[in-house]
């Protein structure tokens, strides 16, 4: 309302706040007017609550050895780790070949063969494949543990593990040859 509006119907009706019926919204369009900012607050919140963000992407899926894969022959590659007596190491002097000799469904036998300068050692092993055809646990013979996957056809990395004093893990990347 304008103040020329007002002053004039203040001057009809002293005292009283007088609004003419052309300044009267009617009750419907009011409740019409409320329904639409109920409308819109809602729609704020919604999208301020994050309920239309994207989904996150599904992650890559790894490939799967459906299969059963043949692990018998010779392996050999590097080695990287800690060992109680020397820190952390390479193993710059020393080779291994590890032979899987024997294997009877998902388990598998062998042994490795490991040689620094003129010494050459020779510890047994047995290991079995996960239901996964990919997953692969062995158990040395006079200690140490190896868990690892299968990569590729011609290649595996394993984790060895041995406790007690002294103790060492490693990653061992081995290639069939």
């Amino acid at each position: 309302m304008t103040s020329e509006a007002y002053a004039f119907f203040s001057r009809q009706a002293p005292g009283l706040w007088y609004k003419p019926a052309a300044f009267i919204k009617p009750l419907s369009e009011i409740v019409r007017c409320m329904k639409t900012a109920f409308t819109i607050l809602l729609l704020i919140a919604v999208l301020a609550s994050g309920c239309t963000t994207a989904t996150p992407a599904v992650p890559p899926v790894q490939t799967v050895v459906t299969t059963l894969p043949n692990l018998t022959g010779n392996w050999t590659g590097p080695m990287q780790g800690y060992d109680e007596r020397e820190g952390f190491t390479d193993h710059p002097f020393l080779t291994a070949v590890m032979t899987i000799s024997e294997q009877h469904g998902r388990v598998f036998s062998g042994f490795i063969v490991f040689r620094s300068n003129s010494t050459e050692s020779t510890d047994e092993f047995a290991g079995v494949i996960g239901r996964d055809n990919r997953t692969l646990t062995i158990a040395e013979h006079g200690g140490g543990y190896s868990s690892g996957e299968v990569l590729a056809p011609d290649e595996i990395e394993l984790i060895y593990m041995q406790d007690g004093s002294p103790y060492s893990i490693s990653i061992d990347s081995w290639r069939r040859v």
